[in-house]
């Protein structure tokens, strides 16, 4: 944990993550809190994070083991698998994204609470369910994005990303990453792409602007997901409005995706490139009832695995596990380490992180 927390004090990681310990069902800040202080956005959401610790020893109290770990709110994954081996093991970094090359431990988006979740989507199922039924749906592929560029690690040859023809899109190194690539990966498949398939009929109604509330996508009966700089928040909520979601294969994942199931919970496409989402839309055509079942499915894996309870319960297994990993006893108290930070996270919200909370809009709900 030294070594990480060294880590965590330079540069962009400083910015972007913050140090917790749990001691005797208690949340510690064990990072310089000016750090992410710095970035509005990474401010937000480490105080989120914040928030829910706070939350969770109000909820289990001494049920948490104590434990130590990283958050970071970055999108880029920062834990190589081929860096680690058993004299020098993987750092325990938390985040809620990552691809097959980086070890980063995964847990649930902040944004779950951050966006409401429950609220704008869950609570929603029955409205939704009821008002758009499938049969009144209209047969496109709808979806509208902002129009982010993925970031890749060269390393990590699964994040690289195919356009149509096969054409590399990932040629340019990131402006503020330098060390990452930058793939415009929505606007070739909205701008590039797609405009010549719809002029042959193709049936996508897709766009980077003219948005639309979320809800307004249950007026169709597929729903495309493209990945934003790595996961996109969208995913969850397109899984519970009852379409048939058309999701990019990325190579990125998020905590609850090795329970989906291709075919059963959503269809995939871009395993090489976009031109793929045709066979999808062809399929979907002549299965009508199929693709239906594919968005009841997906609706109701939301409704089981998505909840609130479900996703804080979800963190407190990481500490959990996490803590039984451990070699020390964390904490200054135990005398093992050096704590050149230690906050107690109470003690920061009260005086700076419930105010960033309001001024966010933030309206959080930990448990139901």
């Amino acid at each position: 944990m030294d070594r990480l927390r060294e880590q965590a004090a330079e540069g962009h990681m400083s910015r972007t993550s913050v140090g917790v310990a749990f001691v005797g069902g208690k949340a510690y800040i064990t990072t310089d809190t000016r750090a992410f202080m710095k970035s509005q956005y990474s401010r937000r959401n480490v105080i989120a994070h914040l928030a829910l610790f706070r939350a969770m020893s109000e909820i289990f109290g001494a049920e948490i083991p104590d434990a130590e770990l990283v958050v970071s709110v970055t999108d880029e994954p920062w834990i190589l698998k081929s860096g680690s081996n058993e004299s020098s093991p993987p750092l325990p970094v938390v985040r809620y994204c990552k691809s097959r090359s980086f070890s980063d431990i995964l847990a649930p988006n902040i944004h779950f609470f951050t966006q409401s979740y429950a609220d704008d989507i869950l609570a929603k199922v029955d409205k939704v369910n009821r008002e758009w039924p499938w049969d009144a749906r209209n047969a496109s592929l709808y979806g509208r994005f902002s129009p982010y560029d993925r970031l890749v690690n060269p390393l990590a040859p699964e994040q690289r990303r195919q356009g149509f023809g096969g054409v590399d899109l990932c040629t340019n190194s990131s402006e503020g990453l330098p060390h990452l690539r930058s793939c415009p990966v929505r606007s070739h498949f909205i701008q590039d792409w797609a405009p010549g398939a719809v002029g042959q009929g193709a049936p996508l109604d897709v766009d980077l602007r003219n948005f639309r509330p979320m809800l307004h996508h249950a007026h169709y009966k597929w729903l495309l997901n493209l990945d934003g700089v790595a996961c996109t928040a969208r995913l969850e909520q397109l899984l519970g409005l009852g379409g048939m979601v058309v999701k990019e294969e990325s190579g990125f994942y998020g905590f609850y995706y090795p329970l989906l199931q291709p075919h059963v919970h959503y269809k995939p496409f871009w395993r090489q490139g976009p031109e793929e989402v045709l066979d999808v839309l062809s399929w979907a055509a002549r299965h009508d009832a199929e693709a239906a079942a594919i968005g009841a499915r997906a609706q109701a894996f939301a409704q089981t695995y998505l909840h609130t309870r479900a996703l804080v319960c979800y963190w407190f297994t990481i500490i959990k596990e996490l803590s039984a990993l451990l070699r020390y006893r964390p904490g200054p108290a135990a005398g093992l380490r050096a704590y050149p930070h230690w906050t107690p996270v109470d003690e920061f919200m009260e005086e700076e992180g419930d105010r960033t909370i309001k001024q966010a809009k933030f309206e959080l709900r930990f448990w139901d």
